[in-house]
């Protein structure tokens, strides 16, 4: 495979990828931890369900790996390409911005909001045939959906200063 079809098709694979996960984050941070929350333990169930049947956070994680991977090859053949000039042009810091602003974002996103998700899923599936949390579980859930939801938000904007950079930073 030649320079530009490998180029062309790590692009592709960090654009779709990228949507993916951008709009994972979004949804998650602005609609579905919000509903969930609002919504006790129906909510907590159909969390439980996403989380551990749907298997949302693969899907996430793939996605996030897959964007961030492609991303870094990308910008390590282009900076080699120009003897390690090009990171340091307005386009460069632009996308590296991006870069860094993608990472942190998947960090947080996976570490704070996916472990109390999965948190949360264990507790659901403890709770046994009742569905009823006992009252420490309560406390527990309410404490996870706080940390999950600040998790989310903190993503999503890291997340959204990542798409805005990687959208305009060849036009620096």
């Amino acid at each position: 495979m030649d320079d530009r079809a490998l180029m062309l098709l790590l692009r592709l694979i960090h654009i779709l990828a990228g949507v993916f996960w951008a709009g994972s984050a979004f949804v998650l941070a602005g609609f579905l931890i919000p509903t969930v929350r609002e919504t006790g333990a129906e909510g907590g169930r159909f969390m439980g369900h996403l989380v551990t049947r749907r298997r949302l956070p693969v899907f996430i994680g793939i996605a996030m790996l897959l964007t961030v991977l492609s991303g870094l090859i990308m910008y390590g053949r282009t900076a080699a390409a120009t003897h390690g000039t090009w990171p340091g042009t307005a386009p460069g810091i632009g996308y590296g911005v991006g870069g860094l602003a993608a990472l942190l974002g998947g960090i947080v996103g996976m570490g704070v909001s996916g472990a109390a998700a999965g948190r949360m899923a264990a507790i659901g599936q403890s709770m046994g045939e009742t569905g009823r949390p006992s009252p420490e579980q309560q406390a527990e859930i309410q404490r996870l959906q706080r940390r999950m939801q600040l998790g989310a938000r903190t993503a999503a904007g890291l997340i959204a200063v990542a798409v805005i950079a990687m959208a305009t930073a060849r036009y620096l």
